[in-house]
């Protein structure tokens, strides 16, 4: 134990991170237990969920995930992108997006801004999503990082699979978020109770006995965690959990564990403390994570890694702002090479990389969310456990969603899902529990089904019929010193928003791309002098399509279609200058219809060619002639416009290939001689393989 610990001080002390970019190059290296090329492979799944951050704010500017270089972002009532916040904190009247870098700045260390319910729901607006400086915090909440402020973790992403398209579960701050991963809900969902929208709990310390817990606002909850169904069913399990941890471990604050005796398996498995039996105090103390990592390497050592392990650290080590990002790379480094220092383990383990919320810092993808009023959407599946209601003295009266959050990092770390992937299918930390349902056959009831049908459950993550390829040639960046980072960071001037304010870019290089199960469309046509939507959700998941006037004059709308369902909506007093829909995965639509266009389209996969095959047809009494362009990213450099002539009552069917950008299309249709009208669809036709990432993104348009 005593070598152990001083293996430990002097890697951290020593440019340990650079050596542990070896063990990310050893666990690529390490074959699959492939057994029945399943998900049975998995035996062991390790849980590691840190503190407040949002997925822009560390990982915006990473190639091909759909970050910086958005080319289909949310535009604002007015028209201007998402990226330019309306704000008095800057003479420009918005704040952009800005590099913290923590060579220069003390951006390791800078707080974060409100994150409450009220202060989520004003940033939503209703879904507007356009008020991120309410709090005058925005030198705080648009400060992002890059690969030099995050070596390890863009190392680790660039070799697994990284999830961009993964959301908290609520908007709000860490209990309620935490209460999702450990439970399934935070009091809604299918147990029918008033959603928990806050903080609260006991004061824990080192020297607490956890056998007498000190009382807590509301009384311990009662609902069943999923811990309990674990254990009930005979699955072994177990919280790796270091003292003075914001009693981020939520188990504590359940009845059964509340006193729970410390001979009992709920008390060992769920309350006890890693550094609880060490008999040096300053270990306590300082919360290094030594004691963390060794509890870890015990049991691997032993052979007794549970099928499913939860691990809380220390405050300091937890990411939480102002604890340095760089900390919590460190302990996750470690954690990581203990696994691979132990490849037998290693090859049947799934690692999950994930934070409980998005800490109030800025991400430019609208969190999608069920309808609360039936003026604002509609959901073919119950919304029933997803809906807070508030009183009228409230900030927010009335009916508000509950989730999904804000968007958040993820990376699941595998043999199973090796290669640097991106894998875009939307999730939350109920999908954490909803992977280990498939696996261990645990279910949990307490999961709403809405979330269910809107959520995936991981396992687009894995590749398990041919996870053994050779990735020997993969590029690999290198990381550095934990240690002096954060020094240098925490020495450094101040953070502020520039005086000059620029996009900021994103590498247009392109990933891997996981499979997903979305077949997605969205017409739009005028009927009766009505501007008509049909959405058509033709896939194995659930979606949510999120439908914006970018006038800001109506909506914003919110639509959920169960798998294979579609509708039909009209909440249009007439036609639409600028209508914009947007779903998982990228896909776009955006309609400018005027009431003189008596012209239908519709882009659909070509079942006998392959690509697309573009359908026009001319509903009005004259000759019309349509300009199609392909976006340059998609191949428009080599295809130019085509001009299509229908007559009164045409039909036409005009083919376009998508080989070249892995069945990505981003396809523009005007109409001459009509004013005003515009549409254009955009997204990705799935076809059960991998692809690449989207070759639009970085090159977002301001």
């Amino acid at each position: 134990m005593t070598h152990r610990r001083k293996v430990l001080k002097g890697a951290a002390a020593a440019g340990g991170v650079a050596a542990w970019g070896g063990a990310i190059r050893r666990a690529m290296a390490i074959p699959a237990n492939v057994r029945t090329g399943t998900l049975n492979d998995i035996e062991h799944i390790v849980v590691f969920m840190q503190e407040n951050r949002a997925f822009d704010h560390y990982f915006g500017l990473m190639d091909g995930v759909r970050g910086f270089g958005d080319p289909r972002p949310l535009r604002l009532p007015g028209g201007q992108a998402v990226w330019r916040q309306p704000s008095g904190e800057h003479a420009d009247g918005y704040v952009m997006p800005f590099w913290g870098d923590s060579r220069t700045t003390n951006a390791y260390v800078i707080d974060g801004a409100g994150q409450s319910h009220d202060d989520n729901l004003t940033i939503l607006n209703g879904g507007r999503y356009d008020r991120w400086g309410h709090t005058g915090e925005l030198h705080k909440r648009m400060a992002h990082y890059a690969r030099a402020d995050l070596p390890y973790y863009y190392a680790l992403a660039g070799a697994f699979t990284v999830c961009d398209a993964y959301h908290c579960s609520t908007l709000t701050q860490t209990y309620p978020n935490r209460l999702h991963l450990w439970t399934g809900c935070n009091g809604g969902g299918q147990v029918g109770g008033d959603p928990i929208m806050s903080n609260y709990g006991e004061d824990q310390t080192p020297t607490s006995d956890m056998a007498t817990d000190q009382p807590i606002p509301g009384g311990p909850l009662t609902w069943t965690t999923y811990a309990e169904r674990l254990e009930a069913a005979g699955v072994s399990w177990k919280v790796y959990q270091e003292y003075d941890n914001f009693q981020d471990n939520i188990l504590s604050i359940f009845a059964p564990f509340r006193p729970a005796p410390k001979d009992s398996p709920l008390y060992r498995k769920g309350r006890s403390w890693v550094s609880e039996n060490d008999p040096n105090p300053d270990n306590v103390r300082k919360s290094t994570g030594e004691l963390l990592v060794e509890a870890f390497r015990r049991d691997l050592a032993a052979g007794a890694l549970p099928q499913v392990s939860w691990i809380v650290t220390a405050q300091d080590l937890s990411e939480h702002p102002t604890a340095a990002p760089a900390k919590g790379e460190a302990v996750c480094a470690r954690l990581i090479e203990a696994l691979v220092d132990h490849p037998e383990v290693f090859a049947k383990t799934v690692f999950i990389i994930n934070y409980d919320e998005a800490g109030g810092f800025f991400d430019h993808m609208p969190p999608p969310t069920p309808p609360v009023r039936p003026e604002a959407g509609f959901s073919t599946v119950p919304v029933a456990g997803e809906i807070k209601t508030y009183g009228p003295d409230a900030d927010h009266p009335g009916a508000h969603p509950i989730g999904l959050g804000i968007r958040t990092p993820a990376i699941v770390v595998s043999p199973w899902s090796r290669g640097g992937f991106v894998c875009s299918e939307l999730f939350d930390h109920t999908s954490v529990l909803r992977l280990m349902e498939a696996r261990f056959g645990v279910a949990e009831p307490n999961i709403s089904d809405w979330r269910r049908t809107v959520c995936g459950d991981l396992t687009s993550c894995f590749d398990f019929k041919t996870p053994n390829r050779d990735w020997s040639k993969l590029a690999l960046p290198g990381a550095h010193d934990s240690t002096e980072r954060v020094e240098r960071s925490r020495a450094a001037r101040p953070l502020a928003i520039p005086a000059v304010q620029s996009a900021t870019g994103q590498s247009g290089a392109r990933r891997l791309s996981r499979p997903l199960p979305y077949a997605l469309h969205a017409d739009g046509r005028m009927v009766d002098k009505r501007f008509t939507l049909e959405l058509v959700n033709g896939g194995r998941t659930g979606a949510v399509f999120q439908v914006f006037d970018e006038t800001g004059e109506e909506g914003p709308w919110t639509y959920t279609l169960g798998p294979r369902r579609r509708c039909v909506v009209q909440p249009w007093a007439g036609p639409v200058r600028a209508l914009a829909v947007h779903g998982p995965d990228g896909f776009y639509r955006r309609f400018a219809a005027p009431a003189a266009a008596m012209i239908e389209v519709a882009l659909r996969p070509d079942s006998t060619r392959g690509g697309a095959a573009l359908k026009l047809i001319n509903r009005g009494p004259r000759r019309l002639h349509a300009l199609v362009s392909l976006a340059p990213a998609y191949g428009g450099d080599k295809l130019p416009p085509r001009t299509i002539r229908l007559d009164p009552g045409e039909r036409v069917t005009n083919h376009w290939p998508l080989a070249a950008s892995h069945q990505w299309y981003d396809l523009t249709v005007a109409l001459v001689g009509v004013e005003g009208f515009e549409q254009r669809f955009a997204g990705r036709f799935h076809n059960g393989r991998p692809g690449l990432t989207d070759p639009g993104i970085g090159g977002m348009r301001l």
